[in-house]
């Protein structure tokens, strides 16, 4: 269930990230019964490139596709890279076909995803290929602190998935993402 804030930015997604030291992180069987529930569920945004069949064990929610997609795992088996990419390729074929039909698949695109639309294919493509890693908010378990974007406008949403992306690059490679979909 999306969860609506006072400035008009809707939370579908939460990415957390946990320390390498986290008790119990990759005893994945424990942990998202603890996440997750009727209302949260693992969301396989993320591809991995396990190289070794242990290494898949590590993975939160795993999905049988090539490559693999995945719900989180440790930084070292995550391929952030291709993530982006991936989501970017999607993004810019949404962001084509809106600009030629007004529409995004089936359906009209809503307010807040038209103003984002509108802001340039550069935007729309960079906005949606760092959410798909960091989510519409980025929950930093070491701290506590939560990253969410200020307001509903195409700059604020760009700003803070940038600003989420930053801190990602200074975490350790046996740190642990995991993304949930409300």
């Amino acid at each position: 269930m999306p969860i609506n804030l006072p400035n008009g930015t809707t939370l579908r997604t939460v990415t957390f990230w946990y320390p390498a030291d986290h008790l119990g992180i990759t005893d994945w069987a424990t942990t998202l019964a603890c996440l997750f529930d009727d209302d949260l569920r693992p969301e396989r945004r993320l591809l991995a490139t396990p190289t070794a069949p242990r290494a898949r064990t590590l993975l939160a929610a795993p999905r049988n596709t090539d490559p693999i997609r995945c719900a989180g795992g440790p930084l070292r088996l995550l391929d952030l890279a291709a993530t982006c990419v991936h989501a970017a390729r999607e993004a810019a074929a949404r962001h084509d076909a809106w600009s030629a039909t007004a529409r995004v698949g089936a359906r009209r695109p809503g307010r807040l995803e038209s103003t984002l639309l509108r802001a340039g294919r550069h935007h729309y493509v960079t906005y949606h290929s760092l959410r798909r890693v960091v989510g519409d908010v980025l929950v930093i378990m070491r701290t506590g602190t939560a990253l969410y974007p200020a307001a509903a406008s195409p700059q604020a949403l760009l700003d803070h998935v940038e600003q989420a992306t930053a801190r990602l690059a200074d975490a350790n490679p046996d740190d642990v993402l995991v993304t949930v979909g409300a």
